[in-house]
C-alpha cells in the first residue's frame, strides 16, 4: 500500500510539473502554477479539552498571472487557488458539530481531526535574484468551501471502535485572511504562512491561528 501511495504521488508530481512548465512556456512566463505542502502550528490560545498534535499537514495549489514591474524581472502576481488545513486533536473529538458553540469532548481516539477547505485569492510580489533565486511576499483572502470532521476510536465508552464523520461544522468563519512568504531556488521553495483569522467564529469555538511551514514546488 505504501509503495503504491508513493508511486502515485510521484506520478502526480511529475504530471503537475510538466503541466506547470507547459503553462509557463506558452504564457511566456506570465502565468505561474504551483503548490505547497506544509504543517500548521497553532499560535492561538489554549482551549478547554482541545490540544493539537505537533504536525498538522495541509496543502495548497494556485495559478497566478504575473504583471511585470517595469523592465525588471520582478513581478506582482494575482490569481486563484485551493487550500485545505487539517487540525488533529489529541484525546478529544468533535461530538456535536452542529451545536451553536463548538466544544471538543475528551475520549480515547486513534485519529481525530477537523478539516477546512478554501478557495483562495492570493496577491504577491516576486523578486528574482540572479535568475535562480526568488523571494515572494504576499497575502490572500480565502472563502470557505467546506468544513468537516472525522474521528476514529472508542468515543462512546462501549468497548467498540467507531469511525464517525460529519460533512458540516457550525460556528465557522466563511472568510479568513492570511499572509505568506516563499524563498526559492529554481523550482523548490521554502513556504511560510500565518493565518490572522481563526477558522471558528470568535467566542463560539477554539482560537486556532496557524503558523505554517513547509516546502513548495513551482517552475521558474
Amino acid at each position: 500500500m505504501k509503495k503504491r501511495f508513493f508511486l502515485l504521488t510521484a506520478m502526480l508530481l511529475v504530471s503537475f510539473m510538466a503541466s506547470a512548465q507547459l503553462i509557463k512556456d506558452r504564457s511566456n512566463g506570465l502565468v505561474t502554477m504551483g503548490f505547497d505542502l506544509f504543517s500548521d502550528i497553532n499560535t492561538g490560545s489554549k482551549y478547554e479539552n482541545f490540544n493539537l498534535r505537533a504536525i498538522n499537514q495541509g496543502f495548497d495549489a494556485y495559478l497566478t498571472y504575473n504583471f511585470p514591474m517595469g523592465d525588471s524581472k520582478h513581478t506582482v502576481s494575482l490569481g486563484g487557488g485551493y487550500s485545505f488545513h487539517n487540525y488533529y486533536m489529541k484525546g478529544a473529538w468533535l461530538a456535536e458539530p452542529y451545536a451553536h458553540n463548538i466544544e471538543f469532548t475528551e475520549a480515547t481516539v486513534k485519529k481525530s481531526k477537523v478539516c477546512f477547505h478554501y478557495m483562495d485569492i492570493p496577491l504577491e510580489v516576486n523578486f528574482r535574484i540572479a535568475d535562480k533565486f526568488k523571494i515572494s511576499f504576499g497575502a490572500k483572502v480565502s472563502f470557505l468551501i467546506q468544513a468537516n470532521s472525522k474521528a476514529v476510536g472508542y468515543m462512546y465508552g462501549d468497548g467498540h471502535k467507531w469511525e464517525v464523520k460529519y460533512n458540516n461544522i457550525n460556528a465557522v468563519e466563511s472568510i479568513i485572511y492570511s499572509s505568506f512568504a516563499r524563498f526559492g531556488y529554481r523550482s523548490v521553495n521554502l513556504y511560510i504562512g500565518y493565518q490572522f483569522t481563526s477558522p471558528f467564529k470568535d467566542g463560539r469555538g477554539p482560537q486556532v491561528l496557524p503558523f505554517s511551514i513547509g516546502i513548495g514546488i513551482r517552475p521558474y
